[in-house]
């Protein structure tokens, strides 16, 4: 989750200082002038490196390096190319990169080395400093060519100019990476909230996402294999570890086979989420109880659950984890506390663990069930203080709705029992909130964690062709 970016840093000066005797100029005014460019260059490449993986061939300015830049970039596969005319540059190198280059997520960087103006520019120093002509130039053939693209401006050794770069470059590798995920449906649509019904070819279609539905005897049976001192040990884990409050030893043997289950039905089906119809009729038939007890691995092996088959949720949830580079939690906005102005979230089953106070963990029986019934454990928290970011998708008309909202997750004791929870104070109002949520339609489930990943996120759907709006 945390793995370095491989990015194409494409620098790209004019041909035609080259004919002018600017570059190669020996005295005069431009008497070392390129060298200073290639200074530039050479320091931007090298903060650029603190963070990701970068490919590039230094200063270039005739179409046959362009051509081969590009030939570079897609034999290396990079996540995203940052486009920086340092200088002013000439059109046919950046369109032949344009034919060769297969399409990622661009920014074009308006390189300013100054970050302000003197009292008077001298020419060698203005033309230091002309990158910005040559981006605006340069937009109009991307635009002609139908690449989208980003822009930033400022030079490497400011801060909001590398943070806008490097949320950038997340958001490239993180669609590059959603092609080929794959969530699992066990087993099936949720009749009871149909809501979370979703266009499965749009996913793939939009998003590269592929489903796989897993049908509950196929579960049962990964279930029954499980052995017995591997269950018991994951028992043992959970005494040592935990309060676990009442639950007896064999509900929680039965639990740690169901969770060691999902283990395996991850680790063999290479899933990146599971979206659990925990109200099937079949789970209660054949399984007994549904399984909502979580197990660390779940989280070391990047994967979220989530219920009601909410798929959409369960994506949102991937996204925002794989945005912030640490497991995000599937969420269910409850209600507000008008007094405190403060926003209650939380949800039954498989919270992710690492997203919790550790002085909250409790095992308890599924307290949605009464003790006549036959039920499950569950291993909840209340989520750590910090900074959060949430992020919804609710489908609509084949498509996806995308709506987001920030807020500061606060510290505590337990405010309820049963369920992972967690209270955020937004921004605002949290009635306006609320109400905001309803009149867009939007489903209850959130995917939720945290990190301001805002910018991210942006950057993200943009480049998905999805309208993100903030609440």
């Amino acid at each position: 989750m945390n793995e370095k970016p491989k990015v194409g840093l494409f620098f790209l000066v004019g041909d035609s200082w080259w004919g002018a005797g600017v570059s190669d100029a020996k005295k005069g005014r431009y008497a070392g002038f390129l060298g200073k460019v290639e200074d530039d260059a050479a320091s931007v490449a090298k903060e650029l490196e603190k963070h990701f993986d970068v490919v590039s061939s230094g200063l270039l300015h005739t179409r046959e390096e362009a051509v081969k830049e590009a030939r570079k970039f897609n034999t290396e596969s990079v996540d995203a190319v940052i486009f920086c005319p340092i200088i002013w540059t000439n059109d046919p190198p950046v369109v032949a990169f344009i034919q060769e280059m297969k399409r990622v997520p661009l920014i074009m960087w308006a390189y300013d080395p100054f970050r302000g103006f003197p009292e008077y520019l001298k020419i060698e120093m203005w033309l230091r400093g002309s990158g910005p002509v040559s981006v605006q130039q340069s937009s109009n053939i991307f635009k002609r060519y139908n690449w989208d693209f980003e822009v930033v401006f400022g030079n490497e050794k400011e801060e909001e100019t590398i943070r806008k770069i490097k949320a950038f470059v997340r958001a490239s590798m993180v669609r590059k990476r959603l092609v080929g995920t794959r969530i699992g449906v066990l087993p099936g649509p949720c009749r009871v909230v149909v809501s979370t019904w979703i266009d499965e070819f749009f996913l793939l279609e939009k998003f590269g996402v592929e489903l796989e539905y897993i049908p509950v005897d196929k579960y049962d049976k990964m279930v029954k294999d499980v052995r017995e001192r591997d269950a018991q040990e994951y028992v043992d884990f959970l005494k040592t570890n935990y309060t676990v409050d009442q639950v007896d030893d064999s509900t929680l043997l039965a639990s740690a086979r169901q969770s060691l289950a999902f283990v395996k039905m991850i680790e063999e089906n290479g899933l990146s989420g599971i979206a659990l119809e925990d109200f099937n009729e079949d789970i209660y038939r054949i399984l007994g109880f549904r399984p909502h007890l979580y197990h660390p691995r779940f989280g070391e092996l990047g994967c979220t659950i989530g219920l009601e088959a909410d798929v959409a949720g369960v994506l949102a949830t991937i996204i925002v984890s794989w945005l912030a580079g640490r497991m995000g939690m599937f969420n269910e906005f409850f209600s507000v506390d008008r007094n405190k102005n403060v926003v209650l979230l939380g949800h039954a089953g498989q919270g992710e663990l690492s997203m919790g106070d550790p002085s909250t963990f409790t095992v308890t029986y599924d307290l949605e069930f009464d003790s006549s019934q036959k039920r499950g454990a569950w291993l909840s928290y209340r989520a750590k203080q910090g900074e959060m970011t949430l992020l919804n998708f609710t489908p609509e008309y084949g498509k996806l709705k995308a709506f987001a909202f920030r807020g500061e997750c606060l510290p505590g004791p337990r405010i309820m029992e049963g369920y992972s929870h967690m209270l955020i104070r937004p921004p605002g109002n949290v009635i306006e909130l609320y109400n905001n949520i309803v009149k867009n339609g939007l489903i209850q489930h959130w995917g939720t964690v945290h990190g301001d990943i805002t910018s991210e996120l942006d950057h993200l759907t943009r480049q998905l062709g999805l309208d993100l709006k903030m609440l």
